[in-house]
């Protein structure tokens, strides 16, 4: 298939989008999913830069700036032109990236070091020292973004020399090494010039990572484009001369663009699976989204059924995982029965959320809601495709009297935390995700969308805190009661496990993930982590 140029896509873009595929919208997957542990196509590294990748997200980013940007797939504009200190791996593990080496200085997990590459600096010029690195994750700390629950108890962060970084921690964070990478984005640092004009950051980059983000080639809301940084402290990992992210929302509109080669990587559909694979494409999955309803008035403030952790069982009890994953898409999600995945840290095995209708019905009326009671539930439909999963829970509720009234933010993300933030809504539909104590963490952030009213759990928090003093099997056996507890108090209902179902084109290979990080991205350090050009 022949792939259109730059300029040929920019006039043809979506002339002729809906017509190819719309018969496919009536379609389910039922062809075998990609391995997620394994590679799309080779391993070698290639010799031969390629001249353009383009890729596709759902909708426009929270930010560009990479102290207020989200993550998972959406850290995609941010990752391409700021390099992390420290780089997660497609299996998960933590690598060199800016910083060459790193440790707790300290046996309580409250002093933690890090070593930078010498001769580092950013696009502009600038060098990339210890003290540059300082300013930019005290710009992070200050800037309000939604990840700062996910980088700890921060006392002070020190230069220690022109090299060496370290940071003080009031508590003890055994996760120091994994916030600054860039699942987190703590370590994504940002330049000089970008720090002594933040408001600059939301049109324009100053970053340290491959490409630098040319805003007069690009469309806002539209197209997003980035050319090399030629002061890139490694070339070789350079595999492609420009990289373009497009915004396409609609599934339909995904699956035509990657299969007509206007795109190299689309986000897809569980749905157009089958379409993709037969189109020609690579269909790639892994184990991504923790889907819950999340119940945050638990304090009753706007709904005081809430308050009664009978209802709250009911909930979990009403819910039909199987028969919701059946109809949404079968084999490119499960049903969720906890606050982890399985196979990550935490999952526990003698726990999770069983289907009974019966029981769910005698906790409500044992709790005086033998009637029901309604319930305003915000749902993002830019996350949650055509509002599928919250239409499916509303229908199991329904069964023990609960009407929910569902509301729909179809704008951005950013409007639908807002309107969590107002505090009236008492539960919404949203998705976690990574080991128990990345789940639980986001919770912790009173007044923000992940906990509006600002409650917490004393029970919880203190495994926690536990958790964050030791390592290996003493921390998974503290993790797993977390997820023990997390069912008990039922601050959040687990509902199904949402795939990543990817479509990759003919000419793009070397791309990998896992159940430990799920998410695809482009861009490592060394060649051997990065999407390819196929020779």
């Amino acid at each position: 298939m022949r792939k259109l140029t730059w300029d040929q896509r920019r006039v043809l873009r979506w002339g002729a989008v809906a017509a190819s595929f719309a018969l496919i919208a009536g379609l389910t997957a039922c062809g075998p999913a990609t391995n997620a542990d394994d590679a799309v196509g080779n391993d070698e590294p290639v010799a031969e830069r390629g001249e353009e990748l383009v890729l596709q997200f759902r909708g426009t980013p929270i930010s560009l700036d990479p102290a207020l940007q989200g993550t998972a797939s959406g850290s995609i504009f941010t990752v391409l032109a700021y390099d992390p200190i420290i780089y997660q791996a497609p299996d998960g593990s933590l690598q060199p990236s800016l910083a060459t080496g790193w440790d707790f200085i300290d046996d309580d997990y409250r002093q933690f070091e890090f070593t930078l590459r010498e001769g580092l600096e950013f696009a502009s010029g600038e060098p990339l020292d210890a003290e540059a690195v300082k300013a930019s994750m005290e710009y992070f700390l200050g800037a309000g973004g939604g990840q700062i629950p996910r980088v700890g108890p921060i006392a002070s962060i020190e230069a220690v020399d022109e090299q060496t970084v370290r940071i003080n921690y009031e508590q003890p964070w055994a996760d120091a090494a994994f916030s600054l990478t860039q699942t987190v984005m703590f370590g994504n640092v940002i330049g000089p010039d970008g720090l002594a004009d933040p408001d600059s950051l939301l049109q324009v980059m100053d970053g340290a990572g491959q490409y630098v983000y040319d805003a007069e080639a690009s469309v806002p809301d539209s197209e997003y484009v980035y050319t090399l940084n030629p002061n890139y402290w490694n070339p070789d990992a350079q595999m492609w001369d420009r990289v373009t992210v497009e915004i396409i929302a609609d599934p339909n509109a995904v699956l035509n663009a990657a299969s007509t080669g206007q795109i190299d990587f689309g986000l897809g559909s569980p749905l157009f699976a089958d379409a993709a694979e037969a189109a020609g494409l690579t269909v790639a999955t892994a184990p991504f989204y923790n889907w819950e309803l999340r119940l945050h008035d638990v304090n009753g403030e706007v709904n005081p059924a809430l308050a009664d952790p009978r209802v709250r069982e009911a909930i979990g009890l009403a819910i039909d995982r199987e028969s919701i994953v059946a109809a949404l898409g079968g084999e490119y999600m499960t049903p969720s029965d906890q606050l982890v995945v399985e196979g990550l840290e935490g999952y526990n095995s003698d726990i999770g959320w069983e289907f009974d209708l019966d029981r769910a019905k005698e906790l409500m009326a044992e709790a005086g809601y033998e009637d029901g009671f309604t319930m305003t539930v915000l749902d993002s439909s830019v996350q949650d495709n055509q509002s599928q999963i919250a239409q499916a829970v509303a229908s199991s509720l329904a069964e023990i009297g609960i009407d929910v009234d569902l509301v729909v933010d179809a704008v951005s993300i950013p409007s639908f935390s807002e309107k969590l933030e107002s505090k009236e809504y008492e539960a919404s539909f949203w998705a976690s995700n990574g080991d128990v104590a990345n789940s639980y963490r986001p919770f912790r952030s009173a007044g923000s969308m992940n906990n509006p009213f600002g409650v917490m759990d004393e029970e919880m928090e203190a495994l926690y805190a536990q958790s964050l003093t030791v390592g290996g099997d003493e921390r998974e056996e503290i993790y797993q009661q977390m997820s023990e507890r997390w069912q008990e108090a039922s601050f959040s209902i687990p509902i199904l496990t949402g795939y990543f179902v990817n479509y990759i084109g003919p000419k793009v290979t070397n791309v990998n993930s896992s159940a430990k990080n799920p998410v695809m991205l482009p861009v490592g350090p060394e060649p051997e982590y990065n999407w390819q050009p196929v020779q």
